[in-house]
């Protein structure tokens, strides 16, 4: 194999793997990863390990090099160094925010240092599947340096999430004034009065969490801005994410003309068969407006799917392990077109 690994680097708020190739002739491909909500990254880091794993066992992996970068969302760290930012980012901030890091991203090592990599995979989580479907709306134009190949979209929230389950009851409490900033500095006062280890303790009580998800959780709790920072974007995303937003240029078309200078990146969606944030009704109907069929062979609209496993819409807590198998094996697919 002609990879070694470079390392992880897993600094506040972000986490990379980027393999070493000393081979000049190797594409070297960037897996760009954008959270949920809660946007902490950290959540992710078994989906991470395990889908770098995967990748780089590939007998493919010989001549296609696939770094791996994600980043919290902004807000959601306690970061000493910008004490500054006293109000939380708002979902179009978060977006311009993943598109200037995306932009800036480059090979880190080896012959092909500082250049662009061959192709970008974007990889969204619930909300982060409308940041991801916002960034190739801004990047498709033919003269973008970024070569977008695919996006994968796990348990995506990309149409009338107010619909949904728990968007519904959200909705209510946001009908009250101001409610972001009040109901976080409630739970802040409140969460400060209990220690550490207690609260740790009590999140996994409640939650039932594995240890490393309890602990991402407590950390998220008793942070400065954390709690603030998750309701405003929620708010934003009850008002923003309603109506289909994006035209065949993202969604493609039955059948693809060959000679068209803009090539559709390929969409996969992996929807939750019971999804608290999506409602099935608003699926069903994304699916059969947007998905492909079986039958059009030639098709540049997406692949959607359900899962039938009973995974939870926030899969990082638990079912790490297996999406990042589908995932490799979608990014395999992607690769042979």
């Amino acid at each position: 194999m002609s990879s070694e690994p470079l390392g992880t680097s897993k600094g506040l708020g972000d986490i990379s793997f980027h393999p070493l190739s000393e081979n000049p002739s190797s594409s070297h491909h960037l897996i760009y990863f954008i959270t949920g909500n809660p946007g902490l990254i950290s959540y992710y880091h078994t989906f991470f390990q395990t889908l770098h794993g995967l990748l780089s066992s590939s007998p493919a992996s010989i001549s296609n090099i696939y770094h791996i970068h994600g980043q919290s969302l902004a807000g959601f760290e306690d970061d000493a160094t910008n004490p500054l930012v006293t109000t939380p980012y708002s979902l179009s901030e978060q977006i311009s925010l993943s598109l200037s890091t995306l932009q800036h991203l480059r090979i880190p090592a080896g012959p092909k240092k500082s250049q662009p990599y061959t192709s970008v995979i974007l990889i969204g989580h619930s909300v982060g599947s409308y940041i991801l479907l916002e960034l190739i709306n801004r990047l498709r134009k033919p003269s973008s340096p970024l070569n977008i190949k695919a996006g994968i979209l796990l348990f995506p929230t990309v149409t009338h999430i107010a619909q949904s389950p728990s968007g519904i009851k959200i909705s209510t409490l946001f009908k009250i004034p101001d409610f972001p900033r009040r109901a976080s500095f409630v739970a802040r006062n409140l969460v400060s009065l209990v220690p550490r280890a207690a609260l740790r303790w009590l999140v996994g009580l409640v939650t039932g969490m594995p240890d490393e998800a309890a602990e991402i959780t407590t950390g998220f709790l008793r942070s400065r801005m954390g709690i603030w920072q998750a309701l405003h974007m929620a708010r934003d995303e009850m008002k923003q994410i309603t109506e289909d937003r994006w035209d065949e240029n993202i969604w493609g078309v039955e059948h693809e003309d060959v000679d068209h200078k803009y090539r559709v990146p390929k969409l996969v969606f992996y929807f939750g068969e019971k999804d608290h944030w999506v409602a099935d009704h608003t699926r069903d109907a994304l699916i059969a407006a947007r998905g492909r069929g079986e039958e059009e062979t030639k098709s540049s609209k997406p692949i959607m799917l359900i899962d039938g496993n009973g995974v939870d819409h926030g899969f990082c807590i638990r079912h790490s392990e297996s999406i990042a198998e589908k995932v490799k094996v979608w990014i395999d697919d992607i690769m042979l077109e």
